[in-house]
């Protein structure tokens, strides 16, 4: 069974009582409440957030859309307000729970009183621009990513040309890339809290997209096509592709790799290959693009997501294939040799360095 090192194998001496201070405070903060307690804490805080937005809303909201878009920014400054407290569970929770029903009394009362699906998206971009700089929470920061970037292409869709939504698709997808690129960077600078869940906002944005664009064609058609000219897949899928070779010539760099080397030609060998042959599943090479940034950012969390959609558009790309099924299976295996040959092909000539022991 092998041990895990001590801090005086892994750390200089000067730096081990800063360590030690710095696993203990972590340990009380863990240890102090069981996690079945702070479950249970942040339950309660939702329950009662329930009953409370129930009350209001009869009272104040039901035929009154100036009321509720009142009501919604009060719950939504005040969840701010309680938020910045402390970070006691219940109070998190709570602040959380409130905040989102604020904000669906404001966007729904501006929907209404509007009568204009773009004046709702524009509240919604503009309500979560401000939470995503003010409210200090990462599930509400990933949640204002996600929601202002669907937002931003449904007004794309309502007043702007139908192929603009997939420029827009790729714009974020390079954004995403960039914060995650620029990650280290970003995060020592006054906004750096912010930079992880923007990034994997702009991803569940990417890969939610392409999967209803891949398998819930008529719901992605009526939000964001609606008529409209589409761009062909092949053209997206190229789009994808020159944002993921982007990536990575910059993980080659960061690594101290050649990009023009043998390393990184069969890298992008590799991706081009992987783009042409998925022309017509443009998540493919988007969600290998992810996978590439959770590889090389050691985000578990990104390269469960990654893995689990590069999965899903397989089947998908596999169901879309013009072929027999006898055809379907000889280029399964095909494909599953080459990259065997793949493999064998870089651990030969890029061999791993044997573990110091």
């Amino acid at each position: 069974m092998a041990l895990k090192p001590s801090l005086r194998e892994v750390l200089p001496a000067e730096f081990q009582e800063q360590a030690r201070a710095a696993l203990a405070a972590s340990r009380q903060a863990t240890a102090a409440m069981p996690w079945f307690v702070r479950v249970l804490i942040g339950f309660g805080a939702w329950f009662s957030s329930l009953f409370l937005m129930a009350f209001l809303s009869l009272g104040v909201v039901i035929g009154e859309e100036v009321g509720a878009i009142i009501l919604g920014l009060l719950l939504t400054g005040g969840a701010v307000f309680l938020r910045r407290l402390g970070d006691n569970v219940f109070l998190t929770q709570l602040a959380l729970s409130t905040g989102l029903a604020g904000q669906g009394l404001f966007i729904g009362g501006v929907a209404v009183l509007s009568e204009s699906a773009e004046a709702a998206a524009i509240a919604t971009i503009a309500i979560q621009g401000v939470l995503l700089f003010v409210y200090p929470d990462a599930i509400q920061r990933f949640l204002s990513a996600l929601f202002a970037s669907f937002a931003l292409m449904l007004l794309l869709r309502l007043t702007a040309p139908g192929v603009l939504v997939d420029v827009a698709l790729v714009g974020l997808t390079l954004l995403a890339h960039h914060l995650l690129l620029q990650q280290g960077r970003l995060q020592s600078g006054p906004w750096g809290a912010m930079v992880t869940p923007a990034a994997f906002g702009l991803v569940t944005t990417l890969l939610s997209s392409l999967v209803m664009r891949s398998w819930f064609h008529d719901i992605y058609r009526e939000l964001f096509r609606h008529g409209a000219v589409e761009l062909p897949p092949g053209v997206l899928t190229l789009g994808l592709a020159v944002v993921t070779l982007y990536s990575a010539w910059r993980v080659l760099e960061e690594t101290g790799s050649e990009p023009g080397g043998i390393a990184g030609v069969t890298a992008f060998a590799s991706l081009g290959l992987l783009a042409l042959l998925t022309l017509q599943t443009p998540g493919v090479i988007a969600a290998t693009g992810v996978l590439l940034l959770g590889f090389h950012r050691r985000s578990v969390v990104m390269l469960g997501m990654a893995v689990l959609f590069v999965l899903g558009f397989g089947v998908g790309y596999y169901y879309d294939l013009q072929l027999t099924l006898l055809a379907k299976s000889l280029a399964l295996l095909g494909g599953g040799l080459v990259l065997l040959g793949l493999r064998l092909f870089i651990l030969r000539r890029f061999p791993a360095t044997e573990e110091v022991r």
